[in-house]
């Protein structure tokens, strides 16, 4: 089977406005251009895929399950605006985590690139076509770890940079 591209995003102030630490729906409000971003992506036949640190279970702020909710409530606003996201991978580890299993390190969180190559793999992707764009150095530094092409984001319109990033490394499409 042929390798696909895809793109990998950050979830909180790449996607959804981050209040620290996302978890309640009601706090959840796209960050502007996304789901425009979300539905240039998927009109064009790329995967997208959510690689996302979520610390604020090993800190004991919320639970796997809320974020699992809060990840559900997103996906399901991308598709009603036309995006579509194939899969999401989390790391719940975090350095002043009060549950002792969850203290860092961990070559999950990012900057390490351990989500990244592990959606690669139960995917088929391409990760040399792929890119990586989110709103923290970390974020940049797993995606080139990982072989993609990364993005820093300045938070100021998802869209714009969706657009750019589609004439730079899919012009295909």
């Amino acid at each position: 089977m042929k390798k696909q591209p895809a793109i990998f995003l950050d979830r909180d102030d790449t996607l959804n406005v981050d209040v620290e630490y996302t978890h309640k729906l009601d706090d959840f409000h796209w960050v502007r251009g996304a789901p425009e971003a979300l539905r240039l992506f998927s009109e064009a036949g790329l995967d997208v895929f959510i690689v996302t640190n979520q610390g604020g279970i090993g800190r004991g702020l919320f639970t796997e399950n809320d974020m699992h909710r809060f990840n559900n409530h997103l996906i399901a606003e991308a598709a009603a605006q036309g995006g579509h996201i194939k899969d999401v991978a989390f790391c719940p580890h975090h350095p002043k985590a009060v549950i002792s299993t969850l203290l860092t390190p961990c070559p999950y969180r990012k900057p390490g690139h351990q989500m990244i190559s592990d959606l690669a793999e139960k995917w088929s992707l391409d990760l040399a076509a792929s890119v990586m764009i989110g709103d923290r150095d970390s974020d940049v530094a797993a995606g080139r770890a990982a072989g993609c092409h990364a993005y820093l984001f300045d938070g100021s319109d998802l869209h714009e940079l969706a657009k750019h990033v589609m004439n730079q490394h899919f012009p295909q499409f």
